[in-house]
């Protein structure tokens, strides 16, 4: 599957941590490699999915060919920018 990160994603990925950044990438990857992730879809929003990241969200649009990741962000804040940018 093809992974596309929104610019704003690619910019809260570059300010989290050495150590959230490793473990992020290992789920984008798991998402693009079609494993068996904890997903849930976000009520409200359609094609909306969450993953949780240690105290971190990936938000993402799945299709059958693509996951576009909208945004990474801590899961105090993250419901929020959501929110304003939908």
């Amino acid at each position: 599957m093809k992974i596309t990160l929104s610019s704003k994603a690619e910019r809260q990925y570059k300010s989290l941590g050495k150590a959230v950044q490793i473990i992020t990438t290992k789920r984008i990857r798991d998402l693009g490699n079609g494993e068996r992730i904890q997903e849930k879809k976000l009520s409200g929003y359609k094609d909306i999915f969450r993953t949780r990241v240690g105290d971190y969200r990936l938000v993402y649009k799945k299709t059958s060919t693509e996951v576009f990741i909208v945004l990474i962000g801590h899961r105090r804040e993250i419901y929020r920018l959501l929110k304003d940018l939908f």
